[in-house]
């Protein structure tokens, strides 16, 4: 049933008819209309940065002694040169850790990033980071964020955070992906 079984990834079930913009700020919402192939139009409330794809990148860390962290930011075309750059500036500002082994977990039929949200349009790009080391010198956080930074955490731990509804979703779907990875090729 895996290799039949396919999903609309791309957000092309429905043409988009039109979208105005309401409001703008750090996030934008739009209305979207769209038409499906029977005729039905649909008005839509859309949200998400007033930026190309992929938005931003979401990193898993995973180290040889099984244990996780996680980080997630923007990717900003002003300050980073590619998405990898953002994840490697993103580790070192939430975690404090650099360097490792970068694993692109995007999928090749979704070059521009996952969707965030059904009705949302900003896209990520997650990343697997392997046995990254501290970083002595840690770029700055932006001023907006504050954040509690629980290193080495055991999977078996981790996995109840995401039962607990303790985990943002594209970090559950990153983590998600990299287990999967780590499981097919026999590092963890």
């Amino acid at each position: 049933m895996s290799d039949s079984l396919h999903l609309n990834v791309q957000g092309t079930a429905a043409t988009i008819v039109s979208e105005t913009k309401l409001h703008k700020r750090y996030i934008t919402v739009w209305n979207r209309k769209t038409r499906f192939d029977d005729g039905r139009e649909i008005e839509w409330d859309v949200v998400g940065h007033d930026t190309p794809y992929p938005t931003f990148v979401t990193v898993f860390t995973f180290n040889t002694a099984k244990r996780y962290t996680c980080v997630a930011g923007s990717y900003d075309r002003r300050k980073h040169a590619s998405p990898l750059e953002s994840a490697q500036h993103e580790l070192s500002e939430e975690a404090r850790l650099k360097g490792g082994q970068w694993i692109n977990l995007l999928p090749e039929n979704q070059p521009n990033g996952i969707a965030e949200l059904k009705w949302g349009v900003n896209r990520f790009v997650p990343y697997l980071c392997i046995d990254p080391e501290q970083d002595p010198e840690p770029l700055p956080r932006d001023n907006e964020e504050w954040m509690e930074v629980i290193n080495d955490v055991p999977i078996d731990e981790f996995k109840r955070f995401i039962s607990r509804g303790e985990c943002m979703l594209p970090s559950v779907q990153t983590a998600w992906m990299a287990l999967e990875y780590l499981n097919s090729h026999n590092l963890n």
